[in-house]
This record gives C-alpha cells, sequence and structure tokens, in this order.
C-alpha cells in the first residue's frame, strides 16, 4: 500500500487517493455483501448504520487519510515500520474494549517486534535531512494513523461478529469514501485525475486488492484469531515494505535498519513455531 502510494507521487492528492481507493473497495464488495444481507435476512437498523458510519470515518477519513498524508511527507519504509506498531495498540484496546487475555508468548513477541522497530526507526540517516517534503511530519501521521488502525481493528471485530465481514467494510468503505469526498469538495481538493495506465492501474489496485481482499482477509482472520493475534502479522510490514521499496523507490536500508527487519521476523517466527508446538500439545491431549 505505502509503496503503491508513494508511485502515484503528484498524480493525486492524499485526500484523493484514500477516497477513491475506498470508493473502489467498497463497490467492489458490495455485491457479496448485498448477496449475504438478503440470503442471510440480515436486519440492519439506522443505529447500525450510524455505528458502520463512526467505523467508515474513523478508517477511511482519519486513520487512513493520516497513512496517506504521513506516505506524502515522508517515506514509504518508514511509515510501513511505523504504522507496524499497530499490533501494540490493538493489544492496548483489545483488553479494555473486548477483554482479550493476552498470553506471556504474545508479550514477549510484541516487546521483540517493537523494538524491532524501534531500531528500524532510529537507524533512519534521513529523518532530519530535507530529502523528503517533511519526515518528521510523516512520522508523526504515522503513528497517529497506527493508533487510530489499532482501535479500528478492535472496533471492527465486534461489528464482524454481529453484521459479517462484507456487509461490515462494504458499508464502512462507501460511507467513509463518500464522507471524505464529501469534506474534498467543502475543502477545495480535487477528485480528478489523468487518466494514464499508471495511474489507473494504481489506483485499482489500491482499491481492489489493498482496500478490498486485504480488509476481508484480515478480518476473516479475525474470526478464526484473537484480535491481538491477527494483528502481530503487521510485523512482517516494515521487512516487505522496506525491500520493495528499496527496489522500486531506491529508498535505501542502514545496517540497524536490517538489524530492526531481523528483530521482527524472529518475534514473528518464534510466535508462529510456539503456537504451532502448543497446537500439536492439544491435538495429542
Amino acid at each position: 500500500m505505502e509503496l503503491s502510494g508513494k508511485l502515484l507521487g503528484d498524480a493525486l492528492s492524499p485526500f484523493a487517493i484514500t477516497a477513491w481507493r475506498f470508493l473502489i473497495g467498497g463497490a467492489c464488495i458490495a455485491p457479496f455483501a448485498i448477496r449475504k444481507w438478503t440470503l442471510n435476512k440480515i436486519k440492519i437498523s439506522t443505529s447500525s448504520i450510524l455505528k458502520l458510519s463512526v467505523l467508515g470515518i474513523l478508517n477511511v477519513v482519519i486513520s487512513m487519510l493520516l497513512l496517506q498524508l504521513a506516505i506524502y511527507y515522508g517515506k514509504a519504509s518508514l511509515t510501513a515500520m511505523i504504522v507496524s506498531m499497530n499490533p501494540i495498540f490493538v493489544s492496548i484496546f483489545a483488553i479494555f474494549i473486548l477483554k482479550e487475555q493476552v498470553s506471556k508468548i504474545q508479550v514477549y513477541g510484541f516487546l521483540i517486534g517493537f523494538a524491532g522497530i524501534i531500531v528500524l526507526v532510529l537507524g533512519e540517516k534521513e529523518l532530519f535531512l530535507h530529502n523528503f517534503i517533511n519526515l518528521p511530519l510523516g512520522v508523526l501521521f504515522a503513528l497517529l494513523a497506527g493508533i487510530t488502525f489499532g482501535l479500528y481493528t478492535v472496533l471492527t471485530k465486534w461489528a464482524v461478529a454481529q453484521y459479517g465481514n462484507l456487509i461490515t467494510n462494504s458499508f464502512a468503505f462507501l460511507i467513509g469514501g463518500v464522507v471524505l469526498s464529501i469534506i474534498n469538495l467543502i475543502i477545495g481538493q480535487s477528485m480528478a485525475f489523468a487518466l494514464s495506465f499508471k495511474t489507473i492501474i494504481l489506483i485499482v489496485y489500491l482499491g481492489v486488492v489493498v482496500s478490498g481482499l486485504a480488509y476481508v482477509l484480515y478480518f476473516e482472520a479475525m474470526k478464526e484469531l484473537s484480535a491481538a493475534r491477527a494483528s502481530f502479522y503487521f510485523f512482517l510490514k516494515p521487512a516487505l515494505a522496506s525491500i520493495l521499496a528499496f527496489y522500486f523507490l531506491s529508498e535505501n536500508l542502514s545496517h540497524w535498519q536490517i538489524i530492526g527487519m531481523i528483530l521482527i521476523m524472529l518475534a514473528l517466527s518464534r510466535r508462529v513455531w510456539i503456537y504451532w508446538i502448543l497446537q500439536r500439545e492439544r491435538d495429542k491431549s
């Protein structure tokens, strides 16, 4: 997502990119959501629409707009690193809102992953240089995006349990996209863009794959996993984003950032390995 958003460059403003990707994503999911709504005869009241609207505004207008602004002002790879702190915020919100229990193994994994992300950020040599529009501001926006997406993840787990994955995300995406589009018109942010092959491909990818398919898969995982455990796989994000940004955007990594990525991978592999062992023991018993 960060790579695609950066590759769009100045073709669209961060406001327009965010609005379009969720309008497209919501529209792609809508036929499947309507089918499930009809078959399962799910009742959606005015109160339900208001709740889904709040989720859509929290995700699209606040969290993902902040993320796109972070990419615009800063560095794609560094933004991905900071947003990957999301599992920490998910765990905190899940404890207080969903009353989820967090195991010692998860805590150790979070600490190792968090340490890796800190090393990644502190290892950024260009943090206070002028190679980007405003890298420190981008860091702030990325941090706020991670916190607000953590809250959205926890609240959406509840909504998915009540209305289903497809209906929840389709409603939230479309409402959030429409609200942001209206805001764009009010503040004078153009939604128009040049019809070039590159721009269309990137917008469609951000809408269909990143905003449509990826969200559905993420919340499908939450049906089997806790919110904290599902969000743990965000620790893969900085490593993948940094490698892609290196090849496609020539964003270089320092030795410390490589060490940070290794720590993150160790945190994830340790968590998966221990979980697999425990699962085998339960199966035997």
